[in-house]
């Protein structure tokens, strides 16, 4: 399926619209699939059986085990179970599984040639999305490969991940309407500076809509401290009701300045706006494979079908066919970036969240937050109601590890 772009206004708003319980309904099954839950909603008389993805992800980080299959793991669950409900609706993966390590920030998802093998004492950060319909739901943790899971993580692992998980519950509490953006902002970098982190630059939160990942308001993690006070004004905003938001908090044990990583770009997605007459075989198969399994949604370039596939990406490039999301990293090798990542709908009763949150690594960190500051508050503030835990899951074929067609991978200057 291709989406058109006409799109009539008064439709774009209907579908937007979290007063319809079923627009809620469809943002709720995306985020169960992603983000590891179980819940029966009402929708056009059926009821959905939905099961973990994220979840199950999680628990194949372990030492020895190969980044690729875990990405790959991840977006088979989706898409085997986006492929049991909605027959004539589009759906499957919204953000490709992400396997991100240490100094990383997001989007590694490499080519099996090219994946890198866990080893204990890495930090791992696991993202990933489902869409139904178009309704999006994403989420992301971080955890730590460890041999031994009773003894607890210490030193700067236990403070960036113990940081994190702060800032997101304490803005998890702020999403409600007429919350600024810059306040969101502040207790982020706040709750950073208690465990000695700083939030990563060119990192955000997002608002987003029916088919869009990335809307019109984001709320920056770090707001850099030289930015003009005109400039601050007029990127800051308050939060409304029906609004979606990808929460999506990223710090670092350094000092949040990034760089490029040594590693080419792994994620891709389609630009809307533009057209372009290809002439190349191989770049006529690879955009006809984009808009016919990822339409305006993220791609790994291991999701598609072939080398000559890929092959024709850096055609698509040249003409603007498609964006990389290119994988930056901390500015130090020793640094280390933790992510949590989550979805809230902003209604006129509240906020909603809709994905469910993961255990979390056993970390001690020798930091915390002082009481009577506005993130002990906002922690100490109204519990945030969690999805239920999972039960009478179905099952679906999907196997972790199974072998990969044997296709040569190919050098390609992207």
């Amino acid at each position: 399926m291709e989406l058109t772009l006409q799109y009539p206004q008064a439709k774009f708003e209907a579908d937007n619209d979290l007063a319809d319980a079923n627009v809620i309904s469809k943002y709720k099954i995306a985020a169960n699939i992603a983000n590891g839950m179980f819940t029966t909603q009402p929708l056009l008389d059926l009821v959905l059986a939905l099961s973990p993805t994220l979840a199950m992800v999680l628990e194949k980080i372990a030492p020895g085990v190969s980044t690729f299959a875990i990405c790959r793991y991840g977006d088979e669950l989706i898409q085997a179970y986006t492929s049991k409900m909605f027959k004539e609706a589009e759906k499957g993966v919204a953000v490709p599984t992400c396997v991100t390590v240490n100094n990383l920030v997001q989007y590694y998802t490499p080519l099996a040639s090219e994946a890198y093998t866990l080893k204990a004492g890495d930090v791992v950060k696991v993202e990933l999305g489902a869409h139904i319909d178009g309704y999006i739901g994403t989420a992301a943790h971080t955890t730590v490969v460890t041999v031994d899971p009773s003894q607890p993580i210490t030193g700067k692992a236990a403070d960036v991940i113990a940081a994190a998980y702060y800032a997101q519950e304490a803005v998890l509490r702020m999403m409600k309407p007429g919350t600024s953006s810059t306040d969101i902002s502040r207790v982020i970098a706040e709750t950073a500076a208690y465990f000695r982190c700083n939030p990563v630059q060119d990192t955000f939160s997002a608002q987003m809509k029916r088919f869009v990942l990335r809307a019109s308001k984001e709320v920056d993690n770090r707001i850099d401290p030289e930015m003009p006070a005109h400039e601050l004004e007029k990127r800051e905003f308050t939060l409304e009701h029906n609004e979606v938001y990808s929460l999506n908090i990223v710090l670092t044990t350094g000092q949040g300045r990034v760089k490029d990583s040594e590693h080419k770009a792994m994620v891709y997605q389609r630009n809307v706006n533009k057209s372009h007459a290809l002439k190349m075989k191989a770049s006529r198969q690879a955009y006809s494979e984009i808009n016919a399994k990822h339409t305006v949604f993220p791609f790994a370039m291991s999701a598609l079908a072939n080398n000559q596939a890929r092959l024709g990406l850096p055609a698509l490039l040249t003409h603007g066919l498609v964006t990389p999301l290119f994988t930056t990293r901390s500015a130090m090798t020793s640094d280390i970036v933790a992510q949590f990542k989550l979805t809230v709908l902003i209604t006129a009763t509240g906020a909603i969240r809709t994905t469910m949150p993961q255990t979390l690594p056993y970390v001690h960190s020798e930091f915390s937050v002082p009481a009577g500051t506005d993130t002990a508050t906002l922690l100490q503030s109204s519990d945030i109601k969690n999805p239920k835990a999972p039960s009478g899951l179905p099952s679906v074929d999907v196997v972790f590890g199974a072998p990969v067609p044997e296709e040569q991978d190919v050098e390609m200057e992207l």
